[in-house]
C-alpha cells in the first residue's frame, strides 16, 4: 500500500515545481479520524472507527485550461458486537477533471473517479468492489455562485458473471448570500440496471457555511437518501434522513506560522427499512475531526466533512453515502 506520507510530500513539492514550469496550483490536504455507531439493531451494537487522508487541488495552466486533482484513502475497523472478528474496511479513491473556462463565466469539462473498496473478513479472505466512473460536466460561475450539472457512466465489471450497468448525474450549486455566509446544495441520482431489474438511488443535500471572525467558523447540512426497489416487487422504498453540524477554527489566530485548520463536526443518520419488513430503524451516530492544510489559495474546508456531497464533490449517489462513513 501507498504510505499517504509520500503523497503529502508529493502535495507539498508540486507548488514549487508548477511556479517553476509557470502553472499554479491551489489544493487542500485533510488528516482525519471518524468514529461512527450504528444504534437500535436489537441484540447487537456496530462500530466502526478509523483514520483517513483526502488530498485535493486544481493545477492551472491558464485562466481558460485547469486540470483538478484528487486522492483519498480511508482506513477502518468494524466491529460487531459478539461477532467474533472485527474485519477492516478500507477506501481508496482517485479523481482527474480536466475543464475548460469559456469566456463570460461558462465553464465545461470531462471527469474520470476510481474507487477501490476492499472488506478484509477471515485471515487472507477480502471482499473487494472497484468502480470507475467517467463522463461530463458543465456549467456557469457567476461571480457571487455557480451552477453545475454532469453525467457520466460506472464501470463495475461483472457481479457474480453478470453484467451491471450504472448511470449517474445531477445538478449543483452554490450562493454567497453574504461575505460571511455561503449556501450550497446538490441533487445526485444513480440509475443501477441488473438484467430486468433497476434500482435507483437519489440523494438531496443542502448545506451553508458561516464566518464568525477571529478564524471562528461553524456550517452544515441536511440531506435525504431514497433507494427505489419498485422493480424488486416492494410497495416502498429505503430511505434515509441527515444532519451534520460542524465548526472549524484557523491556527493562525493562535500564532501557528503554517496554514493548518482544525475542524469538528457531528453527524446524525436516521434509516427507515420499513420497505424490507425489518422490525426496526437504526440510527448512525458519526463523530470526526479533521487537521485541513490549505495550499497556495485552497479551501480550508475539510475533506472528510459530511457537506461534501451538499457541496457537489460527488459524482455518484453511492459514493456519496459511502463516503459519509
Amino acid at each position: 500500500m501507498i504510505r499517504p506520507a509520500i503523497f503529502v510530500g508529493v502535495l507539498a513539492a508540486i507548488p514549487v515545481t508548477a511556479t517553476a514550469q509557470g502553472v499554479e496550483f491551489d489544493g487542500t490536504v485533510t488528516i482525519g479520524y471518524s468514529a461512527n455507531s450504528i444504534n437500535d439493531i436489537p441484540g447487537t451494537d456496530v462500530n466502526l472507527n478509523g483514520f483517513s487522508f483526502d488530498a485535493d487541488g486544481d493545477l492551472r495552466f491558464s485562466d481558460e485550461f485547469s486540470v483538478g486533482l484528487g486522492f483519498g484513502i480511508s482506513t477502518g475497523e468494524l466491529e460487531i458486537s459478539g461477532g467474533g472478528a472485527s474485519p477492516s474496511v478500507d477506501l481508496m479513491t482517485l479523481s482527474v477533471e480536466p475543464r475548460y473556462n469559456f469566456v463570460g463565466g461558462a465553464f465545461a469539462g470531462l471527469y474520470y473517479e476510481m474507487n477501490d473498496l476492499d472488506l478484509s473478513l477471515i485471515g487472507p479472505i477480502t471482499v473487494g468492489i472497484d468502480a470507475e466512473s467517467y463522463g461530463l460536466f458543465g456549467g456557469y460561475d457567476f461571480g457571487q455562485g455557480h451552477v453545475e450539472a454532469f453525467y457520466g457512466m460506472t464501470d463495475i465489471g461483472e457481479t457474480f458473471g453478470i453484467d451491471v450497468d450504472v448511470e449517474d448525474y445531477g445538478l449543483s450549486g452554490s450562493y454567497q448570500v453574504m461575505p460571511e455566509l455561503d449556501v450550497f446544495a446538490s441533487v445526485i441520482r444513480t440509475d443501477i440496471s441488473v438484467v430486468t431489474v433497476n434500482v435507483d438511488a437519489t440523494t438531496y443535500s443542502l448545506g451553508a457555511d458561516y464566518g464568525i471572525g477571529n478564524g471562528i467558523g461553524v456550517y452544515g447540512s441536511v440531506g435525504a437518501a431514497n433507494l427505489d426497489l419498485s422493480d424488486l416487487g416492494l410497495t416502498s422504498d429505503i430511505s434515509a434522513t441527515g444532519l451534520t453540524l460542524g465548526g472549524s477554527y484557523d491556527l493562525a489566530q493562535a500564532g501557528v506560522s503554517i496554514p493548518l485548520v482544525v475542524s469538528a463536526e457531528y453527524s446524525r443518520t436516521n434509516l427507515d427499512l420499513s420497505a424490507i419488513g425489518a422490525p426496526f430503524d437504526p440510527t448512525i451516530n458519526r463523530f470526526a475531526v479533521g487537521l485541513s492544510i490549505p495550499i497556495g489559495n485552497g479551501s480550508a474546508d475539510a475533506l472528510n466533512s459530511n457537506t461534501r456531497s451538499a457541496r457537489g464533490e460527488y459524482r455518484s449517489a453511492v459514493v456519496s453515502v459511502l463516503q459519509s462513513f
